[in-house]
């Protein structure tokens, strides 16, 4: 099982309110019951990605098959701030290399470019 993907309203809900990064989240089209409006607000304010979908679409991406009209998907990793990669490039004694990312919804062409740019010398990715 995929260790990023959380299902369940109280699973959900959980994770914004601990902190844990959450890259995406996926709510059942039309459903507006209390948890899952505190669920949208709670990922409205962290910038979370935010699609509403279809039950069959919820049903591909749930592995337990127990979503409750929510899917999210965490962070793989820890996020940074551009100072930190300002440091780090400093730290080095180098010019600052970063790479820009916007728009790229595969998380294998994500995982591509990172591992390229890690290649290439870069002290960090930025993406909104």
């Amino acid at each position: 099982m995929n260790e990023n993907i959380i299902e369940g309203r109280n699973a959900v809900l959980e994770a914004f309110r601990s902190g844990r990064p959450v890259d995406k989240l996926y709510v059942l089209d039309g459903c507006q019951d209390g948890p899952v409006k505190s669920i949208i607000r709670e990922a409205k304010k962290r910038n979370t990605i935010l699609r509403f979908v279809d039950k069959e679409r919820l049903n591909q991406l749930s592995e337990t098959g127990k979503h409750q009209g929510v899917v999210a998907f965490a962070a793989a990793y820890e996020y940074a701030e551009v100072s930190d990669m300002m440091k780090l490039a400093r730290d080095k004694g180098e010019d600052p290399f970063f790479f820009l990312l916007d728009g790229i919804e595969d998380p294998y062409n994500l995982g591509a470019v990172i591992r390229t740019a890690n290649l290439a010398g870069a002290h960090g990715g930025i993406i909104p």
